[in-house]
């Protein structure tokens, strides 16, 4: 049990993270079969402070779904949301940084930051969680 805890811990100090995400919103639109996710994404190796806009609008029945082809404006950057059983979501941006090679990033959505709201007869999933983050290898 020690081992495993020990590992655990080396293996998350040893993250490095990749992107920094800034003003994160995500969330369906009540009494609407869409859903939007929009932030900002910044290089932390190249000291950029602002970083790129990023956005999808996705249909859904109402909770947040899985993006495959997110982009961001004026960038090569893509990032996509898979969903996991647990109803946990991980974020995961990536980004060209040689011919040969990509910088990518992820961090998980834990399914607590995420809630069910209830408008009218419509129910819509929102992300009640932090608005800043990063993404980590």
């Amino acid at each position: 049990m020690k081992f495993s805890a020990v590992a655990l811990f080396a293996a998350a100090a040893s993250a490095t993270a990749i992107f920094k995400v800034s003003d994160f919103t995500a969330a369906c639109i009540a009494h609407s079969a869409q859903c939007s996710y929009e932030f900002n994404l910044a290089s932390t190796s190249t000291g950029e402070t602002t970083g790129v806009s990023c956005s999808a609008q996705v249909t859904s029945d109402g909770s947040l779904p899985a993006v495959t082809d997110g982009t961001c404006k004026e960038s090569s950057r893509t990032w996509t949301v898979t969903k996991n059983d647990d109803g946990s979501l991980v974020l995961t941006a990536s980004q060209q940084a040689t011919p040969s090679s990509s910088s990518t990033g992820s961090h998980t959505i834990a399914a607590s930051e995420l809630e069910f709201q209830q408008t009218g007869a419509s129910t819509q999933q929102v992300y009640t969680g932090a608005a800043a983050f990063v993404l980590t290898s």
